[in-house]
């Protein structure tokens, strides 16, 4: 059974100032930056600018606070950085296959939390894994090869076309 993605509801206006959590000051207002981001990835740091970003900031102090949608936009914009599959390609391509998460995660030989934390942005997946993902959604064969349970020999001898 898959889980759906939680979505949240549009935010309602909210009492503006905020308490600063730096100065204590009630100066802390939504404004929208571009951000240069920074993370670490598979042994690497990445740079990459997330354009019109909302966060909030202190108009006295300069701290800015992020929330769910702005780590949102930060994961999605470092998913593009990379090329990597976003997470509602990996449950639109996994629903379009007609496959429950659990099945999936048994062909790709990964956890089916793995598949949750992927359609849900809660994890990146490796580049690996989203090379995987792509060939098994693109390719019927991968599908049948993958789909077919242990097979303990297969990918242990490189395998060559007769012509």
């Amino acid at each position: 059974m898959s889980i759906p993605a939680v979505t949240e509801p549009p935010r309602p206006p909210e009492p503006f100032p905020w308490l600063c959590p730096n100065c204590g000051q009630a100066d802390v207002w939504p404004t929208i930056i571009n951000y240069q981001a920074k993370m670490n990835y598979e042994g690497r740091s990445y740079e990459f600018e997330v354009r019109d970003l909302e966060v909030f900031e202190c108009r006295k102090c300069g701290e800015q606070l992020f929330n769910n949608d702005a780590d949102r936009s930060i994961s999605t914009a470092f998913r593009a950085t990379l090329g990597l599959l976003q997470p509602e390609q990996v449950r639109l391509g996994r629903k379009a296959l007609a496959l429950s998460q659990k099945e999936l995660a048994k062909h790709l030989g990964v956890a089916e939390e793995s598949i949750s934390r992927w359609e849900t942005g809660a994890l990146i997946q490796s580049r690996v894994v989203d090379r995987q993902i792509r060939l098994y959604f693109q390719l019927p064969a991968v599908r049948t090869l993958l789909g077919a349970g242990e097979t303990p020999d297969f990918g242990a001898a490189v395998q060559f076309s007769v012509e």
